[in-house]
């Protein structure tokens, strides 16, 4: 149950409860090319249901603090909250992403591994769709020596990915990255802001 939990926050930074298995943390951030920050997530965002895409009690606000810093992203749901720092890059034509959970102290628990997840995201009109890496998808991979890391020691358990920042971008950048991420994406959409007459 713990680490269904742990698993259930990443899923939650995406604005999903959980998929199928858990999530890959990464000791490094990829190194990519294009800015730290993509100016076209900052703002707030709802997440959508992912059986029948209505909206959900997620909300998600990417703030954008300083220009050379990561984004910060604050998940509320209800009474809780969650804060994330998240890196962009282009790794070849693809967006990809590595995100950190900062805070609260609360939810930085001794379940929660310290590194980062990491994934892809891409834009659909006014929604944002997310995916992350799959630990048992990747821990096959880290078996076979295609990319270097420590396996899930069980289902519900994380991968960690423990290459250099180059050799994680390379990474991203295979068809095997590709094939083994998550099944189901995690879907947000843009909040229109209310502009008062």
């Amino acid at each position: 149950m713990i680490f269904r939990r742990a698993c259930s926050v990443a899923a939650i930074f995406c604005a999903a409860l959980i998929l199928s298995g858990c999530y890959v943390i990464s000791n490094n951030v990829p190194a990519g090319s294009g800015p730290i920050n993509d100016d076209r997530l900052v703002g707030t965002w709802q997440g959508l249901d992912s059986d029948d895409g209505e909206p959900d009690d997620v909300y998600l606000h990417f703030q954008k603090p300083e220009p050379d810093k990561p984004l910060r992203i604050v998940w509320v749901e209800d009474k809780e909250y969650q804060i994330y720092e998240l890196s962009t890059m282009a790794i070849g034509r693809k967006n990809a992403f590595a995100a950190k959970l900062i805070g609260p102290k609360e939810a930085k628990d001794k379940d929660m591994p310290d590194g980062y997840f990491l994934g892809f995201y891409e834009f659909k009109g006014n929604e944002a769709v997310f995916r992350l890496l799959d630990s048992q998808k990747v821990g096959e991979l880290i078996g076979r020596g295609v990319v270097k890391g420590i396996k899930p020691p069980g289902k519900y358990d994380f991968a960690t990915l423990t290459g250099s920042p180059d050799e994680l971008a390379r990474f991203l950048a295979s068809p095997e990255a590709a094939a083994a991420l998550v099944e189901e994406p995690a879907r947000l959409r843009r909040l229109t802001p209310i502009v008062e007459k």
